[in-house]
């Protein structure tokens, strides 16, 4: 089987979803399955007009295949190339997260962008998500046959066992880009009450995709004057992701929404205790004993269980132990990576 697996952009951004593609590319590569990645420039996903005629016309080009798998980042807003790509081979998009349910539109946008996505699923034969929830939130939205839609959870990378802080100062981690979805805001304002505790946060994420976002975070930190509490390292080297994960006592990320949520598993799978929302998929990544989930935007709630999980080591520890133990029920790239093949498969 050679698979085309086409994508927008540079797959190297530091983002979950090209991290996804990544993974699953290398893994089939190293397995020995046949695939060639393709990039389509332009500005995903809110193309010109030039460039999605541009991506149409590299489809020429492509290299011969037996199916080819498009990223939802591309398909999702460009249904054109999907309709021309669908006349030359087998299409399985690839969603990670519907583009019109991103935080932040206005409705007219999302509007459109739920349109372009319905209009451009009409030209794939199958559809693989990164959960399931992803899957029945795109059959409902869509209305998209659901047994043409199959999930393929994320594999999770292992580590070494968090041994959390050698001080008093318990060390809270939260990775995630900064936008407005993985609620940064909601966080700084949740820590803003608990001062006079004994912690620090280091956030680890790309800061590159909303500039604003971040700059009203910086501002807020000094107002609030916790310069010397939380620190934003941007996007870093995967040793220092890891370093960053073995040092850590809670892992905290208020996400408004989540398709799947890799780092919270990261962060299970080396045992650190987990602080979410119920939203998405967050739910179904992270086991009920091995953290605490509050709703979305819900500041005080947020603020409580953040005190309480500093102030409580034997819940701390509770936590830790139950999230050891359930790392083998998390998959590895490489049993993603074959089950993404043999829907591919099942698909020609």
């Amino acid at each position: 089987m050679q698979i085309l697996f086409v994508i927008p952009g540079d797959i190297n951004l530091p983002t979950g979803g090209y991290r996804y593609d990544r993974k699953i590319i290398d893994a089939w590569r190293k397995s020995g399955i046949k695939v060639e990645l393709m990039s389509i420039e332009g500005n995903f996903p809110f193309p010109s007009h030039q460039e999605k005629e541009n991506a149409i016309a590299k489809i020429n080009n492509f290299p011969k295949a037996d199916i080819a798998v498009v990223d939802g980042l591309l398909g999702g807003a460009a249904p054109e190339f999907l309709k021309h790509l669908s006349q030359k081979l087998p299409v399985t998009a690839l969603i990670h997260h519907p583009l019109c349910l991103e935080n932040g539109l206005d409705k007219e946008t999302a509007g459109h962008l739920k349109q372009t996505e319905k209009q451009g699923l009409k030209h794939t034969n199958a559809i693989i998500t990164t959960s399931p929830q992803t899957s029945r939130t795109v059959a409902n939205l869509f209305n998209y046959n659901p047994s043409k839609i199959t999930s393929v959870l994320p594999g999770v990378e292992r580590g070494i066992i968090s041994n959390g802080s050698d001080s008093e100062t318990i060390n809270l981690l939260c990775v995630g880009s900064i936008i407005e979805r993985k609620g940064h805001k909601d966080l700084l304002e949740a820590l803003s009450s608990l001062k006079h505790l004994n912690w620090k946060l280091d956030c680890i994420g790309s800061t590159q995709f909303d500039k604003s976002l971040y700059a009203n975070l910086q501002s807020r930190v000094t107002q609030e004057e916790l310069s010397q509490k939380i620190t934003f390292h941007g996007d870093v080297s995967e040793q220092a992701l890891e370093a960053a994960y073995s040092s850590a006592d809670i892992f905290v990320l208020p996400s408004l929404f989540e398709g799947y949520g890799m780092a919270y598993a990261e962060a299970l799978v080396r045992g650190i205790p987990v602080i979410g929302t119920i939203a998405g998929a967050i739910p179904e990544t992270v086991p009920e004993n091995c953290g605490i989930l509050v709703e979305p935007s819900n500041i005080p709630a947020l603020s409580s269980v953040i005190e309480t999980m500093i102030t409580d080591k034997k819940l701390r520890n509770n936590y830790r132990n139950n999230a050891i133990a359930a790392e083998p029920n998390f998959p590895t790239w490489e049993s993603s990576a074959d089950k993404f093949a043999g829907i591919l498969k099942e698909t020609i």
